[in-house]
């Protein structure tokens, strides 16, 4: 008898596998993270090699590598047919960068369709991919995947520490509307105050900003999160004015913590210290 749970006792590969050969992929690359956030993934496991066993497959169970050699599920897709030699679709502009030159004579292209019943668990089951360590494995032949752990819905990540904290403006979102998902975040974030630094990836600009309210760093930030991401702010309000999705490439970090009962100069004081530290009202987008 075992406490343990395997993929197979979620997920009806057994009855999936009657249909035909199914594989699970674990994608591993070194840019898999930039890739993620392009939407890329689906394009990018289309293209297979000829003589692999993709070729015969006809579900494909696809994860996301995760450390210590876990894996995350990105979705189930069914592959409706082949296309190769002078059919195979050329790469996206997007995605070229991220894969080796194409080969008519050794590529093809799986056209694959989500199957939808299953978006219910994607990115919360994560399973110990174990031995075979190849990328890919075919159900029947490797089975048991032991479930490690499955997140709650709406879950971004684990609290990595107050000073490693980089969110998206889109990760800030989720976390932020969903408070018990990430109780350790609401906990963490609602006891302290904060210098801390939008910055804006695709320029470099850099907004820095603090907190003095009630509920700390949390309230600071839900205000960005649940308005238009401009908090008010005249420079993000001006940014929001030549484009709606200025905040797609904003980053969102903590330069320093403040005590939950410092003063608003107090605050105050150590905001500006990091401005002219670095130099946002000359070159970021602080104006004051």
């Amino acid at each position: 008898m075992t406490d343990k749970i395997y993929l197979q006792d979620i997920l009806p590969l057994e009855k999936l596998n009657e249909e035909g050969t199914v594989i699970l992929v674990r994608h591993y690359h070194e840019k898999l993270n930039e890739m993620i956030k392009l939407e890329l993934i689906e394009e990018y496991q289309s293209y297979q090699r000829k003589n692999s066993a993709f070729r015969d497959c006809k579900l494909i169970i696809s994860f996301l590598a995760e450390p210590n050699n876990h894996a995350k599920l990105f979705g189930v897709y069914r592959n409706l047919g082949i296309k190769e030699n002078l059919n195979l679709p050329k790469y996206s502009k997007l995605l070229e960068k991220y894969c080796v030159p194409q080969n008519i004579d050794n590529d093809l292209f799986m056209e694959l369709k989500k199957v939808h019943e299953f978006e219910k668990f994607e990115n919360r089951i994560i399973i110990d991919w174990i031995v075979p360590r190849g990328w890919y494995n075919t159900y029947g032949q490797v089975k048991n995947k032991e479930v490690v752990k499955i997140l709650p819905y709406n879950f971004v990540d684990e609290f990595p520490g107050l000073m490693r904290i980089k969110l998206s403006a889109q990760e800030l979102k989720t976390i932020i509307n969903n408070p018990q998902t990430h109780s350790k975040w609401y906990e963490s974030l609602t006891r302290l105050q904060a210098v801390y630094m939008i910055l804006d990836k695709k320029t470099g600009n850099q907004y820095i900003g603090t907190t003095y309210g009630q509920n700390g760093l949390w309230q600071r930030w839900e205000n960005y999160a649940k308005g238009d991401f401009t908090g008010g702010n005249k420079e993000l309000i001006d940014l929001k004015e030549k484009d709606n999705n200025f905040h797609d490439n904003f980053q969102y970090s903590i330069l320093e913590v403040l005590s939950k009962n410092a003063s608003q100069k107090e605050c105050v004081d150590a905001e500006s210290l990091w401005k002219e530290k670095l130099g946002t009202r000359t070159f970021g987008l602080n104006k004051n």
